[in-house]
């Protein structure tokens, strides 16, 4: 892997490089989504089997909270992870499956940390008229890059994704948009093919291969939005701090 650093990407590079990396090394990616992944859509199929048809409103909100949790306490983890390793892959000293998640481990409960004031923060401006909740999700866009990657503490991290976004908010906002776009045309085609391949069940039967359906389409598609967002990160350090730092 060349050394030399890279240059600021445009929206196109952007994508065509995380398509790139994504097949140089499709199971690292897969394997670091799926860690997480996994479990919470398995969390999640047992929830849809238990509510399927009841209309008990209450239990169902105890269902929801329960696959939640896990899902707003695990899925950070394979985000920084694939972050981790596609900054390592643009500073020239890739790391594997084990080294990649022994970094977020160390710096798990500081990532967790982050993570839940930027959610406190977000769902608070999103019940403030929407457009606050939106703003500040992007403000924080790299809170959890920050805690994993630069090694920040809890509210440093939430300070350097600011200091990333600052005077380029509008630009993030649209590459961020672009790749969520691309990833639900993704996830819609692969929900048609399911949705095909699915149809002569029923019940229960139907409930849980949906469940295994959507869990698949996820450790498929996510690496690659995951990546995209990494090298979104990437480009915003290399803009604010005229390249990226040596590996620690």
């Amino acid at each position: 892997m060349s050394s030399v650093q890279p240059g600021p990407f445009t929206f196109g590079e952007l994508l065509s490089r995380a398509w790139s990396m994504y097949r140089s090394e499709p199971w690292l990616f897969i394997a670091l989504t799926a860690i997480t992944v996994v479990p919470v859509g398995i969390l999640s199929a047992v929830a849809a089997a238990a509510v399927s048809g009841s209309t008990d409103v209450t239990r169902a909100l105890v269902v929801l909270g329960i696959v939640l949790i896990p899902a707003i306490l695990l899925l950070p983890v394979s985000g920084a992870a694939v972050a981790l390793a596609t900054v390592r892959r643009l500073q020239g000293t890739p790391t594997g499956i084990g080294a990649t998640l022994d970094r977020v481990g160390v710096r798990f409960w500081i990532l967790f940390a982050a993570l839940v004031l930027v959610t406190v923060g977000v769902i608070v401006g999103l019940f403030a008229l929407v457009i606050p909740g939106i703003f500040l999700a992007i403000l924080w866009l790299f809170a959890g890059q920050a805690a994993v990657i630069d090694g920040r503490g809890v509210t440093d991290s939430l300070r350097r994704s600011q200091d990333l976004v600052r005077g380029a908010w509008w630009t993030v906002f649209l590459a961020f948009l672009l790749i969520q776009v691309v990833t639900a045309l993704a996830q819609l085609a692969l929900g048609i093919l399911g949705a095909a391949l699915l149809s002569p069940l029923d019940g229960t039967a139907l409930t849980w291969s949906e469940g295994i359906w959507n869990t698949l389409t996820q450790v498929v598609v996510q690496p690659f939005t995951l990546i995209a967002i990494g090298l979104l990160y990437a480009d915003r350090v290399i803009r604010t701090d005229g390249g990226l730092p040596p590996p620690s």
